[in-house]
């Protein structure tokens, strides 16, 4: 729907996507059918024309307040991460609004993302840090954070306390078959990276 006239006209102005190169060009990229890593100059090239064709449709880059304007309807269809379309659905059920907003991953598939907690080399008590690691894998610590913040959780021992409504949400958790089309995204050399930006500058002045 983010990429398609013959959908975005009958919603104007009320989307937005992921101010993020890599982001956007890699849903791009997922839509005409190619890897979200495919580092093809012509391939990110026809990403790029898909994406301009879209963009008067637009209301706007954002990676950021597009939470806020969820929330209070502002706009209705977003680029964006679950875990913060989970919380523009918490923020509207709170301010007592008459919709709700839910997430989903599209058919062609999506990116990946993983948060990870490590210890810097420099901490001074990597002993405290390695006890609340401990604590955060107990599965009812686990699964509090889940529930707070809509996050995925690959704690078994969490799945028990994680609220259903969450633990049913494929945006979430998805099955076998919608994981085969996430993808993490790769680190970019030099060379890819000027390329990229050359086509980011594009699609930003077009």
């Amino acid at each position: 729907m983010i990429f398609e006239p013959h959908y975005l006209e009958k919603i104007k102005g009320r989307v937005t996507v992921l101010d993020s190169q890599r982001e956007l060009l890699a849903a791009a990229l997922k839509y005409l059918g190619y890897s979200a890593n495919d580092a093809s100059e012509a391939h990110w090239k026809q990403a790029r024309d898909l994406i301009i064709r879209a963009k008067p449709y637009w209301a706007a880059f954002n990676a950021s307040s597009y939470i806020k304007e969820l929330t209070v309807g502002n706009i209705w269809l977003v680029h964006g991460y679950s875990s913060d379309i989970f919380q523009a659905d918490l923020d509207a059920q709170k301010a007592g609004r008459k919709f709700r907003i839910v997430s989903s991953i599209p058919k062609e598939g999506a990116v990946l993302a993983l948060d990870s907690m490590v210890l810097h080399n420099s901490g001074p008590r990597p002993d405290l840090a390695h006890r609340f690691i401990n604590f955060m894998l107990d599965g009812r610590n686990s699964a509090e954070l889940t529930n707070l913040i809509g996050s995925g959780n690959p704690n078994r021992d969490a799945l028990q306390y994680i609220n259903p409504e969450i633990a049913q949400n494929p945006a979430v958790f998805p099955d076998r078959a919608q994981q085969a089309n996430l993808e993490m995204l790769r680190d970019l050399d030099r060379h890819q990276h000027r390329v990229l930006s050359r086509i980011w500058t594009e699609i930003k002045l077009r």
